[in-house]
């Protein structure tokens, strides 16, 4: 018996001494990126050409068609993904048939090391490309191998997702120098078949609950106020976060809020939302205007999802495109974009502040929720904004912004 337990000891304790050497190999202390990414709003005008030359949905269904992406595009959004979603920081190089995407990643306090820093290989095919090497830290792991651990973590990751029919939209990538080149078959319904990547059904479960609470709101005002919507929708939020996540309601309630001010409808993006109950459009008005409305929740549900970068280069991109021929720069709207972002970076901050925001905003007006706004300057033409507040990078600029974010600051619902 004891000769067994000898041999059976070193057996059962191989896998665990094995794993432990690769997370020493895979986990180091120092990071090999350090760049983060933050969108400007230049960059995001671009990201909007390149999908306006080459929107799908102008194509018949079943349509091939190509799409090329310069490298500095595609190292910028995987760099904006890899900060935004966990934390990290990325790149991307490609050369003639291949490709490579380097990533690190701060971890947890662990005894093993406090980042992970890693190295994908990419080499072209006759159709998607296929994974040549992965390398952790200085754990070096075979193609054959990589695959499908990647599979793995990308299922754990998303498990919605239909994973399936986007491998059959791509039907082949070529990797240029500096550029790749994907060619694509669109369907019609592939939108809705991906809807999976977007939202999950419990996200989507949310969203009805909350859909379905809107629909009942008895709206006499053509033009009501935000809070006449947000109050009683807070309250809802209040009772489900009672056995749920306070994170994910919130997320759900600003979502809802967003698209119906906008009068944008949700089966853009939940297509079986075509039989819920559907609220009567009104006019959303915030501080008496539909505009700040319209800049404040989208600002709000931007930060909730994406993250605050994002959401304050959309804003300013936005003020910046209106002073070119539109409606002109407004700190008005600006201030509803910096007071909306802060909404959805408090509501989704953690679970005791998500649930502090709800309390407050069951039952806050407006002017716990915005500031005043009429005496900041707005209309203003590019170059009486340049020649009045020298530009973004200007002094007058920044005591503009300064004093907005005082005004936001002062607010009960958005003190720390």
């Amino acid at each position: 018996m004891k000769s067994i337990a000898k041999w059976l000891l070193p057996v059962l304790l191989l896998p665990l001494l094995l794993f432990a050497l690769a997370l020493s190999l895979a986990l180091e202390d120092t990071p090999k990126l350090r760049t983060t990414a933050d969108l400007a709003p230049e960059q995001i005008a671009r990201g909007k050409q390149i999908f306006k030359q080459n929107d799908p949905r102008r194509l018949k269904s079943g349509s091939i068609a190509k799409v090329a992406l310069n490298q500095e595009d595609l190292d910028l959004a995987i760099n904006y993904l890899a900060n935004q979603y966990a934390g990290g920081v990325a790149s991307l190089r490609i050369d003639s048939d291949k490709a490579r995407i380097e990533a690190t990643l701060r971890l947890p306090a662990n005894p093993f090391g406090q980042f992970l820093n890693l190295s994908l290989g990419l080499k072209q095919t006759p159709q998607l490309p296929s994974i040549d090497q992965l390398k952790l830290g200085k754990l070096w792991i075979p193609g054959m191998l990589a695959e499908p651990l990647i599979r793995y973590g990308i299922t754990a990751l998303q498990p919605e997702a239909d994973r399936q029919t986007f491998a059959n939209l791509v039907k082949h990538v070529n990797f240029q120098p500096r550029r790749m080149i994907v060619t694509y078959r669109w369907r019609d319904d592939l939108p809705g078949k991906l809807r999976g990547v977007l939202l999950s059904t419990d996200d989507q479960k949310r969203i009805e609950a909350y859909q379905r609470r809107l629909a009942e709101l008895n709206l006499d005002n053509r033009n009501p106020s935000l809070t006449t919507l947000s109050k009683p929708l807070f309250k809802l939020a209040q009772e489900r976060s009672a056995s749920g996540d306070p994170i994910a309601e919130n997320r759900a309630l600003i979502l809802v809020l967003t698209f119906y001010a906008n009068k944008t409808a949700l089966p853009q993006i939940v297509p079986q939302s075509s039989l819920w109950p559907r609220p009567l459009w009104r006019t959303v008005t915030l501080n008496g205007r539909d505009d700040l409305a319209k800049h404040y929740l989208v600002s709000a549900m931007l930060a909730a999802y994406s993250g605050t970068p994002l959401a304050d280069a959309v804003g300013l991109f936005k003020e910046i495109e209106d002073s070119r021929g539109g409606s002109g720069f407004s700190f008005n709207d600006i201030a509803a974009d910096r007071a909306g972002t802060r909404l959805g970076e408090q509501a989704v901050a953690n679970a005791s502040r998500a649930q502090t925001i709800q309390t407050l905003l069951a039952t806050a007006d407006e002017k716990q929720m915005m500031p005043a706004t009429a005496d900041l300057p707005e209309f203003l033409p590019e170059d009486e904004f340049i020649r009045r507040f020298g530009g973004i990078e200007g002094e007058a600029y920044r005591q503009m912004m300064q004093d907005i974010e005082r005004r936001i600051a002062a607010l009960p619902v958005y003190r720390d």
